[in-house]
């Protein structure tokens, strides 16, 4: 989902930035979503394609909660854009320091979103080119407004847009819950944001919208999701603190089991609880995540090796550009509506390889077009690899 040097950020300890294995989640963040788009046709309640796929086979079990892929983004963005004010790099204490902080967010997110926007209603539009409804959906989506409508939340034209407005407009809240953090701590935070979240995502099942079923600004948006970016907070606080206790650390790289079986228990209740719990799923999957990333970033059964691997921390480097092209290039592809199940799983690699082509020149070029040296971008350089990989936590 900066103009400055990637690296610039952490110069001044790049131990404390080592953090390949936040890359490496957001690489299977990707991979997650990804396979949910791909058989969303197959998997969901009102397929168009009954019986293709065993809706009780692994497979099909895997791809249907790969919408979660999104709630450990959120996560993981809380937790990268607050580490860098948590080791005191940077501060936001004073109004002079807004316009330095919104400056960078916005170099870092808007263009490549514009640069999409822009592709989507040139190519994708569902409603005619000049027509009402087409400057609607442009303005819309050029101001980020549309997640604040029910109707226009998940855009026609490209739905998936609707998680980047999320993070666009968690990142104009960050400096207000910086300040609160320094006023009330960040675990009171936490506790506050997930009431009045858990409030809004109730409230937003209850409003009865025509077409949609659900109020999705409250559910989805920034209202229902806030407190998933302070549960990476509250992580990256924990992961910071661990640092210099050894004690500390070991007692939270335990939590790699218990996190598991606590994200396992939010996707059965999502699925089988009654039916105040099952709205509030996420909140639980969150927690549970929150725990094994704090586990995996603690050293916990060595299992940041895993997330350190080259080849997913090189996607989760590119995790914004894939996310921000693949949809657009699955419609071309492989049209939802239209493709069965066998021509799905035969055009999968070929997608896969353009997808992962086309993310790599935009994240070249669109994201990192400032930076001249283009094998540390994608990590080839052993000397900066470590350094590399906090960077591309850091830039969001």
């Amino acid at each position: 989902m900066s103009l400055q040097s990637p690296g610039s950020a952490i110069k001044a300890d790049s131990r404390a930035e080592k953090i390949g294995a936040v890359n490496g989640f957001r690489g299977l963040a990707i991979l997650m979503v990804i396979l949910f788009h791909l058989l969303v046709p197959f998997t969901s309640s009102a397929s168009p394609f009954p019986g293709e796929l065993d809706p009780n086979g692994l497979l099909a079990i895997v791809a249907k909660h790969g919408f979660l892929g999104v709630n450990i983004f959120f996560v993981l963005s809380g937790f990268v854009l607050y580490l860098p004010y948590r080791t005191k790099k940077r501060a936001i204490g004073r109004l002079a320091d807004l316009p330095h902080f919104y400056w960078h967010r916005a170099a870092r997110l808007l263009p490549l979103y514009y640069t999409v926007v822009l592709v989507t209603v040139a190519l994708h539009a569902k409603s005619p080119a000049g027509s009402h409804a087409w400057y609607l959906e442009l303005g819309g989506l050029l101001s980020t407004l549309f997640i604040f409508v029910p109707h226009g939340f998940m855009p026609p034209s490209n739905p998936v847009l609707w998680s980047v407005g999320v993070e666009i407009w968690f990142s104009l809240l960050f400096p207000l819950l910086i300040l609160l953090t320094a006023r009330f701590g960040l675990r009171r935070l936490l506790l506050l944001s997930v009431v009045i979240c858990s409030a809004f995502v109730v409230a937003g099942h209850l409003i009865a919208v025509d077409r949609i079923g659900m109020f999705r600004p409250f559910v989805g948006g920034i209202f229902g999701s806030c407190y998933q970016f302070i549960f990476g907070m509250l992580v990256c606080d924990l992961y910071v603190k661990s640092r210099d206790s050894v004690s500390l650390k070991r007692f939270q790289a335990r939590g790699l089991l218990p996190g598991l079986l606590v994200m396992i228990a939010a996707i059965y209740l999502k699925d089988n609880g009654p039916w105040a719990v099952s709205i509030l799923y996420a909140t639980i999957f969150c927690a549970g995540f929150a725990m094994v990333l704090l586990a995996v970033l603690c050293g916990a059964w060595s299992a940041n090796r895993l997330f350190e691997a080259w080849p997913i921390q090189v996607v989760g480097c590119m995790c914004y550009s894939i996310y921000a092209w693949h949809s657009i290039i699955m419609v071309e592809m492989i049209p939802p509506d239209t493709s069965p199940l066998q021509d799905t799983l035969q055009l999968s690699l070929p997608y896969l390889a353009i997808t992962i082509l086309l993310s790599a020149l935009s994240y070249r070029y669109i994201e990192f077009g400032h930076q001249r040296d283009w094998r540390s971008l994608f990590l080839l350089r052993n000397a900066n690899s470590d350094e590399l990989a906090g960077a591309r936590a850091t830039s969001g």
